[in-house]
């Protein structure tokens, strides 16, 4: 299986890529790790790596670019190193850049998922638990898990880690009541974005992990071989 791990900046993608690998390892299993981040060096052992092609840092000179320009750059020059970037394994887990929108937005990004997903492909939308333990921010990123599963057409899991800062309680019809009674047409607005909760894994399975403590990642694992077993919950 293809695990592609998307998530905001900052969420803890590659603290998750580099535990869930371990874990996996643990396990036996032939796992390998491809880091798809051209301004980042991976934290664990990368078997592909996007920098060994492309370096934000080197477009950034070599174009006279800013920052984002780079960033946007650099993933078109990546899709000339789609082949070298796609590994076979028991488990492979792509990390992709911290910025989610570079790849999901970009043809590049997008090339790389429909590639990757010419075997069984499941995605990661990894969420920092402390965000979204407001009602605002809970609806803001179900809708962000609805945008990664239309724009990638694969499975998706919506994992909140960082459990051992903020141990987050979901209840869908807590955030309603708490919507209701907020006024104006903002609280309208986030009320009718609970829709998009049936087009995400949460109602059927909260997973909540701790990447950096190695706590939850069991949830993950069998939670992600159910996305494609008829006999598990989430399918």
């Amino acid at each position: 299986m293809n695990v592609v791990v998307v998530g905001p900046a900052g969420s803890g993608k590659s603290t998750f890529v580099k535990a869930f690998l371990e874990y996996l390892r643990s396990k036996d299993y032939d796992a390998k790790a491809v880091n798809l981040d051209p301004a980042s060096d991976p934290i664990y052992e990368a078997n592909a790596d996007i920098r060994e092609f492309v370096r934000a840092e080197e477009v950034m000179k070599m174009f006279r670019l800013g920052i984002n320009g780079a960033l946007m750059k650099s993933m078109d020059l990546a899709a000339e190193h789609v082949p070298e970037l796609i590994l076979k394994g028991d488990f492979v887990l792509y990390d992709t850049p911290g910025q989610m929108e570079l790849f999901l937005y970009s043809k590049a990004g997008i090339k790389m998922i429909e590639d990757i997903a010419s075997t069984p492909t499941a995605g990661v939308f990894i969420v920092d638990s402390e965000v979204a333990s407001t009602p605002e921010n809970f609806v803001s990123i179900l809708a962000q898990c609805a945008i990664v599963s239309l724009r990638t057409s694969i499975p998706t899991l919506t994992v909140f880690n960082k459990c051992d800062i903020a141990d987050i309680e979901f209840s869908v019809g807590e955030l309603k009541d708490q919507l209701v009674r907020k006024e104006g047409v903002l609280a309208e607005l986030m009320e009718n974005l609970l829709v998009f909760i049936e087009y995400t894994t949460i109602p059927y399975r909260l997973i909540k992990i701790s990447a950096k403590k190695r706590e939850g990642l069991d949830e993950v694992f069998s939670a992600l071989n159910e996305l494609f077993c008829a006999c598990g919950d989430i399918s």
